[in-house]
């Protein structure tokens, strides 16, 4: 029996004003965009191409959010990129001057200042800036499947009661998909895992053909889910289903997971939080809020003399990570070969596991270098890793279920979006998503100044609509920005709706929100109009 495990790679992505006004202030943002440019997105183009090489035939999924696909497409987002990428190799020359005493360091140091040149002279020079259209090439050559997924990060349920709302952002985001990749996708990813009834409905409307859900909405299905989540199901309307192991992030994060082990790169300490502001020039600049350099030097290990943090050894971190991939490839096997064993009926038995980008950049570096691992060890197991796109020939033979509402946030149930520290945000935002289904069906046919206020309101509720924002507050991470950054976008929607209303508007005021909130070029407000 064939057994796969298929992998799915999930970026996150707020959108970031990044006018020129608005760039000082929203430095420590666009800088945590960059750092994923350089060490994700760059390391994952990298990491396909050599697959092409060696004539590896993995397949894995990939979710690039609308959201990010504009920024990564932006000229300006790229300039700031390039400039970002020479202030950090002049950073890492002075840094040489100041570890001048200090042979290891030196290494360490010389390295980054390579990674950053090269890393600039593959975005300009291979890539041509456009990451976007690197992933659609190996989508065509089959090494990627790209999934689509919302306008915005949304949680589903939140919004079951305007489906309007729902419809518009799976719109948006296939929209955005045929934009950027140039096609119709099979898959949906549904933001996390966020599963309500109803909502596969709503996404089968648009075409797709399966989404994937939490462990237990599969597991607390109304039905006897006879495959569990080793198998595809469908629901009602044949929407193809795939149940997500939901234990990648104990085996990564967990106190004695992989990212915790001694011998790789500590994330929290940086000389962007460690050195006096005068010694950061020219990335850090006085009155500049503090961000992270990427110059990191030390692994895990205390001395045990002096109680200090060892030097980072990029060596011996390669080794744990080969170790690190042989050691979950095992344990997938056996559940696999379990699977098979209970399920000797079925052609195949698959694994599910989805990691999120963001959080993997954050908590071990060497995530990517695993990653690459994990595939290229793969056939020594006899796994096949696949995209869940090749599971599905036979959708409408599979078991029907009714699968429970569920999240991966949280403790599974998206609570952490409903906090005592961010659930003042729903009243606005559904109020919002209420106002614009109503005036989408007041104004269907207008056009000239009312349409471009009807993009821009429906654009602003959009933005107001995602978990980043919701994220930020209760994990109390810039958390000021995302609470300034919210009120804004209802602010913006308010004055649209009393324009509206009025039938006054300041034309200065349109155009400059519209610079300002450059995303969605395609935008038609009636994409949230009352279905017939």
């Amino acid at each position: 029996m064939q057994k796969n495990l298929a992998i799915i790679l999930k970026a996150n992505q707020e959108f970031i004003r990044h006018t020129e006004e608005d760039i000082q202030e929203n430095t420590p943002l666009l800088a945590l965009l960059f750092e994923s440019i350089t060490e994700t997105y760059i390391p994952l183009l990298r990491m396909l191409e050599n697959f092409e090489k060696d004539g590896i035939t993995a397949k894995i999924g990939i979710v690039l959010p609308p959201v990010l696909c504009t920024l990564l497409n932006s000229n300006s987002i790229q300039q700031l990129y390039i400039n970002w990428l020479e202030k950090q190799i002049e950073l890492g020359c002075n840094e040489l001057k100041r570890a001048a005493d200090n042979p290891e360091k030196i290494k360490i140091i010389k390295h980054y200042i390579q990674k950053f040149t090269d890393t600039n002279t593959d975005f300009v020079e291979k890539y041509n800036k456009k990451l976007t259209v690197q992933f659609r090439e190996y989508q065509k050559k089959g090494f990627i499947e790209l999934l689509a997924t919302c306008g915005t990060d949304i949680f589903v349920p939140h919004y079951m009661e305007f489906k309007e709302a729902i419809s518009a952002q799976i719109e948006t985001g296939l929209n955005a998909y045929k934009k950027y990749f140039g096609e119709l996708p099979d898959g949906f990813w549904l933001p996390e895992m966020g599963y309500a009834r109803g909502v596969e409905k709503l996404i089968r409307a648009y075409g797709f053909n399966y989404t994937v859900l939490h462990t237990r909405s599969f597991l607390f299905s109304q039905d006897d889910v006879t495959n569990g989540i080793f198998y595809p199901a469908r629901t009602e309307n044949s929407l193809a289903l795939f149940g997500c192991d939901s234990e990648i992030d104990d085996f990564i994060y967990s106190e004695d997971g992989y990212a915790s082990e001694n011998v790789f790169r500590n994330e929290n300490i940086d000389i962007g939080f460690e050195l006096p502001p005068e010694k950061l020039e020219p990335l850090i600049t006085k009155g500049m809020a503090r961000i992270a350099t990427g110059y990191k030097y030390y692994g895990k290990s205390i001395n045990r003399k002096d109680g200090t943090a060892l030097l980072y050894d990029l060596n011996e971190a390669k080794k744990s990570v080969l170790l690190c991939a042989e050691d979950f490839l095992n344990t997938e096997n056996e559940k696999l070969e379990q699977a098979s064993k209970e399920l000797s009926n079925l052609p195949f038995v698959t694994l599910v596991t989805a990691i999120d980008l963001d959080r993997l950049r954050q908590n071990w570096n060497e995530g990517i270098m695993w990653l690459d691992s994990v595939i290229r060890q793969a056939a020594s197991k006899n796994i096949q890793i696949t995209s869940c796109n090749q599971m599905i020939e036979d959708q409408f033979t599979l078991q029907k279920i009714t699968p429970y509402y569920a999240s991966s946030n949280g403790n599974g149930y998206g609570e952490d979006f409903l906090s005592n520290k961010n659930s003042w945000m729903l009243r606005y935002t559904t109020k919002a998503c209420e106002r614009m289904i109503d005036l989408s069906d007041r104004f269907p046919n207008d056009t000239g100044l009312k349409a471009r206020l009807l993009n821009i309101g429906a654009k602003e509720v959009m933005l107001a609509m995602s978990t980043g924002l919701a994220k930020m507050m209760n994990d109390e991470l810039y958390e000021e920005y995302a609470e300034k950054r919210f009120k804004e976008s209802i602010a913006a929607f308010t004055e649209v709706f009393d324009s509206l209303g009025s039938n006054v508007v300041s034309t200065e005021w349109l155009t400059k929100l519209e610079t300002k909130d450059s995303f969605f070029s395609w935008m038609n407000y009636r994409i949230f109009s009352r279905k017939i």
